[in-house]
């Protein structure tokens, strides 16, 4: 049950919070005051110069005497706000007086930007040539005075630049007129940069103080604990002579030390200690005869370390008395705390926060060490998947044996360190070049390979490694980082079980990517994207089952780009939402124009399905285009399922409520599973194209789509073969009961105006065309049955 609080705790909980908002507030107007008290000085200098530059360049055509007027008034009101900023206790005086001094602060610097934007008017009303170029040089440096004079004064610094503005505009417009339009939009153009960057610099400021003073709120809370703990605990008294023996054991003593008073008798103090750098410390305030408080030391007493907390001082005789406490809870419990804060709590190893205060320390000292920080930042390939299917203690014992056989590769001052989910990053300090880089790189893909057992299962995972390292002075602890990542990024897009290190050519991928993205968010308003459909055939027929609609780009720059080139980007950069909701309206809307006996397959991403937005643009486009649901078939990878989502489930169950089907694309890579074919009946599966690429060489392949058409037919489901290239896979796959195939021996994905009915437009596809011809007619007489109309078909 939770604890139910007091009407006096919940009373010294808001009084603390009060203290804490009052505490943030004195120390803000402490902080401004003394910085406006120490800009005063020179912006006593500056104010009084730009005085006396002013009267000097007016003296000539004002009357002397309102000039002479003008300047004490200036200067006694430059006097009159350092007065105010006269040596002050800040520290002392109480928040009501400071709060009162702040205001008259205010008040004189409002008071001051308003007799200089006066004063603008007026000298630039009245003067010319050199004259008037000294009216402007110094108005501009009192307009722009604001971030250095009032930085930490916003209202002030606000009112100074608004007053200057107005005084800079008035006085363009007497000087120049209409003519003054530019000059206006210049002060104009200023003003608003000034008063961001006050802006900027007030939030800032304000945080900063915020962040400080909770901060040492939560020290001093701490502090409080543990020296009210300390309080409760047992002390007792020792004494050493001045050769450090022990004198007057008392019996508490003996019982803290678990030994006999009597033996510690003129036994050396100091032995009693475990060797350390606390021993060590104990030992020079001993020899030195100097007080010390608070030293922690280490003991074994009945077999166990123990920490004992030590205050002494030196006594006239020579001799040092002092008291001993047991602070072995608390110092156990400060180690355990520092132990949630710097490791991860699973694998033990260096955490996010600890790496990175490594990875900076060790930045500062390689530039004065002539030495190369190295980062390897690793991730594991699908283990996702293995969570999803294995479950996450299985993912958890297997993430602490992946950081125990990291921790055996590497040096002692080396770093291994869980960045978090399935990321590890090893951190080392090295002269070595990138030979010796890539070694350490394959060593660590070789070790991530050795099958891991557990509780009796074999288990074998890779990972893909990304190398960067900061070999000069403006390389710092983030860039090294995005470097890593790059790298990383690299290393898997190879594929899995493979490593990269960083190259300047990975900044241009990745501008490129940023490119892509950029221009893709553009691509559907400008009508840039376009469908194309390629055929799915029957194997028993040959007849025309439907089509895939795949997109396509006509890019401006860099012609027609196909799906790879963009939709990873799309994928990653939350893109593939409204471009999905586009191919699906845009592909119903083609589909509905072909024969009823055509379906359209549409390929939907992970990301997509998660979208809560799929089902009703789904509902949309099918009432748009007034297509038969049963026609539409949507395609959803593994990673669908394999996410464990309950809203991604409700997704799919709802597109199967509309009359839509579903089909389940690449099986047979990743982790295919028989588990998630009977949670969801998925109405075709597709095999994955790198079987039907060996199908004709390979014995395995042969098996594997052999399994899954057997699997399919007894699920009650269609097998359809992609990446058909070769009449031998297509007769092969048919022999091996596929009921579907698609492939470039087909036909290659065409637009939506070379697409005929329910037959091809052949016309200009040459050999692809001739090809299933071929097969067809090569069929049908082995049938002896082939006919003109069968032909024609």
């Amino acid at each position: 049950m939770p604890k139910a609080y007091t009407a006096r705790e919940l009373s010294n909980a808001m009084a603390r919070a009060l203290s804490i908002e009052e505490s943030i507030k004195r120390e803000l107007l402490v902080r401004r005051l003394d910085a406006v008290m120490r800009a005063a000085p020179l912006g006593l200098f500056a104010s009084l110069v730009s005085v006396l530059v002013l009267a000097a360049s007016l003296v000539n055509v004002v009357n002397a005497f309102f000039i002479l007027g003008w300047t004490l008034v200036s200067a006694a009101s430059i006097f009159h706000r350092a007065w105010l900023l006269r040596d002050i206790s800040l520290g002392q005086t109480p928040l009501p007086d400071l709060e009162r001094l702040w205001k008259r602060v205010n008040r004189a610097m409002h008071a001051s930007s308003a007799g200089w934007a006066i004063s603008l008017v007026v000298a630039a009303s009245v003067s010319s040539g050199l004259a008037l170029t000294l009216v402007v040089a110094v108005g501009t440096g009192i307009f722009v005075s604001a971030l250095l004079m009032c930085r930490h004064a916003p209202a002030a610094a606000q009112v100074h630049v608004t007053l200057l503005c107005i005084g800079f505009l008035v006085a363009g417009w007497i000087v120049a007129g209409e003519t003054s339009l530019i000059f206006s939009l210049l002060i104009l153009a200023y003003a608003f940069t000034l008063l961001r960057s006050i802006s900027i610099q007030e939030r800032t400021f304000v945080a900063s103080v915020r962040h400080e003073v909770e901060r040492a709120e939560s020290a001093s809370t701490v502090r409080m604990l543990l020296n009210d703990y300390e309080e409760h605990s047992s002390d007792w008294l020792w004494t050493v002579d001045k050769a450090g023996k022990l004198l007057d054991v008392s019996r508490r003593f003996g019982q803290a030390a678990a030994r006999v008073p009597a033996n510690l008798e003129g036994q050396s103090f100091l032995e009693l200690f475990e060797q350390g750098s606390a021993r060590s410390r104990l030992a020079e305030h001993l020899n030195a005869l100097e007080a010390f408080r608070e030293l922690v030391v280490p003991i074994k007493a009945a077999g166990e370390t123990r920490y004992w907390e030590l205050s002494a001082r030196p006594r006239e005789n020579g001799m040092m008395s002092g008291v001993a406490r047991d602070v072995t809870d608390t110092q156990l419990a400060e180690q355990r705390v520092s132990q949630m804060a710097h490791f991860d709590g699973l694998t033990g190893l260096a955490n996010r926060y600890l790496f990175n205060e490594r990875l900076r320390s060790a930045l500062d000292r390689a530039w004065c060490e002539k030495r190369n920080v190295v980062l390897f930042y690793l991730d594991l390939d699908d283990f996702k998947g293995i969570n999803d299917t294995k479950g996450h203690v299985v993912g958890d014992l297997l993430l602490c044996e992946v950081g125990a056989r990291l921790q055996l590769e590497v040096r002692p001052d080396d770093l291994v360190a869980r960045l978090g989910g399935d990321e590890f990053a090893i951190l080392i300090e090295t002269s070595a070049g990138d030979a010796t880089l890539m070694e350490r790189a394959h060593r660590f893909l070789t070790v991530m390979r050795a099958p891991f057992e557990i509780d009796g299962i074999i288990y074998r995972i890779s990972t893909s490694v990304g190398v960067a390292r900061c070999a000069d002075a403006d390389c710092n602890a983030l860039e090294l980082l995005r470097q890593a990542d790059l790298a990383l990024y690299a290393a898997k897009a190879k594929g899995r079980d493979q490593f990269a290190l960083f190259d300047p050519s990975l900044d241009d991928a990745s501008r490129d990517r940023r490119i892509i993205e950029q221009q893709l968010r553009e691509a559907i308003v400008r009508e840039e994207l376009v469908m194309h459909y390629q055929p799915v055939v029957s194997l028993a027929t040959g007849a025309l089952t439907g089509y895939e609609a795949l997109v396509r780009w006509k890019h401006p720059e860099r012609g027609l780009l196909h799906p790879n080139a963009f939709l990873d980007v799309a994928e990653t950069s939350g893109l593939i939402v409204p471009l999905g909701e586009w191919i699906t309206h845009c592909a119903m809307m083609d589909a509905a124009r072909w024969p009823d006996n055509l379906r359209v397959a549409i390929n939907l991403s992970p990301t997509q399905v998660k979208s809560p937005r799929l089902a009703s643009a789904v509902s949309e486009a099918i009432e748009d285009s007034g297509i038969d649901p049963a026609r539409v078939d949507f395609e959803i990878t593994e990673h669908v399922i394999l996410d464990g989502s309950e809203a991604n489930q409700q997704t799919l169950i709802k597109l199967r409520e509309m009359g839509t089907s579903i089909s389940l694309d690449d099986f047979g890579t990743g982790y295919s599973s028989l588990s998630y074919l009977r949670k969801f009946p998925f109405d075709r599966i597709k095999i994955d194209r790198d079987f039907v690429t060996e199908v004709a060489e390979s014995r395995s392949s042969q098996a594997i789509v052999t399994t899954i058409t057997r699997l399919a037919d007894a699920l009650g489901m269609t097998t359809i073969a992609e990446g058909v290239e070769r009449p031998e896979q297509l007769e092969l796959l048919r022999r091996l009961g596929c009921t579907e195939a698609q492939g470039f021996l087909i036909c290659e994905p065409l637009p939506a105006g070379r697409l005929s009915g329910a037959a091809l437009d052949t016309s200009g596809l040459g050999e692809p065309e001739e090809g299933i011809l071929d097969y067809r007619r090569k069929r049908d007489e082995a049938r002896g049955r082939t006919s003109d109309s069968d032909l024609r078909a």
